[in-house]
């Protein structure tokens, strides 16, 4: 059994746009790890454009929240190490997702998470000829993506923080009544600290959220790594062998002339 996604009409109608998604779906087949929904095939039948991928039975992030509002500190660590885990491998291929969002995560009846739909996620090597282009959903966009500018790891890491204070306060860091106001938001406004929604969170884990959701992607955890560490000392987990920890590629240069 496979999941199907169709491509919108106007989509699959404009062959620079189906050539793209293609081109972008080379890319997402390469991740193969446990904790990614598995990208197969790309097919066009009189007219219809889809993709195939794993099914996965469950459901998705957005709505365990919705029923639940907040997790709790133990089961939210479980899900949050889950997609260090999908994300860090998808980084060492040169794959940033550029849409994470709680409706991009997928939990299956045993607990297992996979992360979906890096189908418009770019290769590293191709970022800089996107400069200017802006893709992602307001609610969950960081700063430099609101404002057309280059996109790195550090990017997915702005949404996983924000995806990380909905799990453990039950609230959205940002909240306003239109996309503008919403990224007008993401790029001057700060959070309330999570430890003042829900006084269980620690202090360490409060701490790690934060310095996710630095404005200036420099200030952040500069890989996925640097941030499972710290979760997984909350988690009481033991930290995985250096040699994985080191797979991931370092981050690019940001100074004057680099990309």
């Amino acid at each position: 059994i496979v999941a199907l996604k169709l491509l919108k009409p106007e989509i699959a109608s404009d062959q620079a746009m189906v050539d793209r998604f293609k081109s972008e779906l080379l890319f997402a087949r390469k991740i193969t790890h446990k904790n990614v929904c598995r990208v197969y095939e790309f097919n066009r039948i009189d007219g219809i454009a889809y993709t195939s991928m794993e099914f996965v039975e469950g459901e998705n992030l957005r709505s365990v929240l919705n029923r639940f509002g907040s997790l709790t500190q133990r089961k939210g660590l479980d899900l949050a190490l889950q997609m260090c885990s999908g994300l860090k491998e998808a980084h060492a291929q040169g794959i940033v997702h550029r849409d994470l969002k709680p409706e991009n995560v997928m939990i299956d009846a045993q607990g297992n998470l996979k992360i979906m739909d890096f189908g418009i996620a770019r290769s590293m090597e191709r970022m800089t000829l996107l400069t200017g282009a802006m893709t992602g959903t307001p609610a969950y966009m960081a700063p430099e993506q609101a404002t057309g500018k280059t996109v790195d790891y550090r990017t997915d890491i702005y949404a996983f923080g924000l995806m990380l204070y909905e799990m453990f306060t039950g609230e959205q860091a940002f909240r306003a009544d239109n996309a503008i106001a919403l990224a007008l938001k993401q790029l001057n406004e700060s959070p309330k600290p999570p430890r003042q929604i829900e006084a269980s969170i620690s202090a360490a884990l409060e701490s790690a959220i934060l310095q996710c959701l630095e404005k200036e992607s420099s200030q952040r955890f500069q890989s996925i790594a640097e941030l499972e560490r710290v979760l997984r000392s909350q988690a009481g987990s033991p930290p995985e062998p250096s040699a994985t920890l080191s797979g991931v590629p370092s981050i690019p240069p940001t100074g004057p002339g680099s990309p």
